[in-house]
């Protein structure tokens, strides 16, 4: 099944998202170079769906860079920031929620993407499935799916438990950002703990927030993939694509 937990994490992380990165928005701007030059020969204004958008840290740096951007995603207070984003920035493009599995008729895209770790969510090769037919559904013949998993593969061959902490901001304007990972006995699954500690005027206020993702190996992936009628999928990885997490683009029928 998938994790439905999921809505709600995103739902509470919503309004401090950003907090995560020293500077959310300069770190968006970098991210969207980087997808500009893996998205294959596209360019503005070309039409993308970021599928799986949370507050915008993909679709609205490409949105800056001209490109023609629809964002859909589970969490409904994520897509409320999303648009309040898009709006401080004088930046065009719709944001919807929606069920990736079931991804609303919104039009036909030239690219449709998924980034940081999204697809895991889903628990079960069903629901993945569901998930990459909706997404072919939204491409035209031919167009380019781009997404971006942790790399399994390596997590589980080195017993990763977790994300150590990182410390952002100065003075009194300090959080703590750090994860610890339960997994299953099967190894199959984990439930991350994600934890954020920020510095108030009179002390530290701790806040923990728990959701499970599929520990989803490449070769899983391409199998899904494949199943549900993509072709040409390829990886890149970081040392070569840019992107901090292994990259994998198929395309839709022709």
């Amino acid at each position: 099944m998938t994790d439905f937990r999921s809505a709600d994490f995103y739902d509470d992380l919503a309004g401090t998202y950003d907090l995560i990165y020293a500077d959310w928005w300069s770190a968006a701007v970098r991210t969207g170079e980087v997808l500009a030059r893996l998205l294959e020969g596209l360019a503005p204004p070309a039409s993308i769906l970021d599928c799986t958008c949370g507050i915008g840290t993909q679709a609205l740096p490409l949105a800056a860079k001209g490109f023609r951007v629809t964002g859909t995603d589970l969490s409904g207070r994520s897509i409320d920031r999303a648009r309040a984003e898009a709006a401080a920035r004088g930046l065009a493009g719709e944001f919807h929620q929606a069920d990736v599995r079931d991804i609303p008729e919104l039009g036909e895209f030239d690219a449709v993407i998924s980034c940081d770790n999204s697809l895991p969510h889903l628990l079960t090769d069903e629901d993945l499935g569901r998930a990459l037919t909706s997404i072919r559904r939204r491409l035209r013949p031919g167009g380019l799916l781009l997404a971006t998993i942790r790399d399994y593969d390596q997590i589980l061959r080195d017993g990763v438990q977790g994300v150590p902490p990182r410390i952002h901001g100065t003075g009194r304007d300090r959080r703590i950002i750090a994860q610890a990972w339960e997994w299953a006995d099967d190894r199959r699954t984990l439930t991350l703990n994600h934890i954020m500690i920020t510095q108030t005027g009179t002390g530290w206020d701790t806040a923990v927030r728990t959701t499970t993702y599929r520990a989803l190996r490449r070769a899983e992936l391409d199998t899904a993939l494949q199943t549900a009628g993509f072709t040409a999928i390829r990886w890149a990885f970081p040392d070569d694509s840019g992107y901090y997490q292994p990259v994998v683009t198929a395309r839709a029928p022709g």
